[in-house]
């Protein structure tokens, strides 16, 4: 009985040593991780590189559910985006319709994702970090038909800005 006992606690030594299956950082799934949940199973992989500059889109045209902020709720909001929107070239479809590394899956990130990605801009890379060249989120706005974006200058600012502008795409994927 006692070698049994021994057992079972190297067994749950071992378990606690093991390293993380996923690190921020980290190259997986078609570009970089920049975000894993408290699971250590899941979380956001960044493209390398932007995918160009692009509109928010439509304007005067509020788009119903393309308003989640949170962790997790940026593949919707692309998702009502492309759906309510038909401008061509728009930052949603642009992620949306990305072909990158054999993975088709990609989307605009929501605010907090974006501000997860500038966390992490530094192991992520290629970002453009002039305070004119701001990157779009997925997040609508309804006050004055805008939408959430952010710089990715040396200091935090992310605001709402007209959908008209012309802003970096950044695409990303969960795993």
């Amino acid at each position: 009985m006692r070698t049994l006992n021994y057992y079972i606690l190297g067994l749950l030594l071992i378990a606690c040593d093991e390293e993380p299956k996923f690190k921020v950082g980290q190259e997986y799934g078609g570009g970089i991780i920049f975000y894993v949940d408290k699971s250590g199973e899941h979380g956001l992989i960044a493209a390398k590189f932007d995918q160009g500059q692009a509109e928010w889109g439509c304007q005067t045209t509020a788009i119903t559910g393309a308003d989640g902020e949170a962790i997790g709720t940026g593949l919707q909001n692309t998702i009502d985006i492309v759906n309510g929107c038909s401008d061509d070239n728009i930052a949603a479809r642009l992620c949306f319709n990305l072909v990158l590394n054999g993975y088709d899956d990609w989307f605009l990130p929501s605010k907090d994702e974006l501000n997860q990605l500038y966390l992490r801009k530094e192991l992520v890379g290629g970002f453009a970090t002039d305070i004119t060249a701001p990157y779009w989120s997925s997040t609508e706005r309804e006050i004055y038909n805008s939408a959430w974006r952010q710089t990715f200058a040396d200091y935090f600012e992310q605001t709402a800005y007209d959908k008209y502008n012309a802003y970096n795409v950044r695409a990303i994927r969960k795993f």
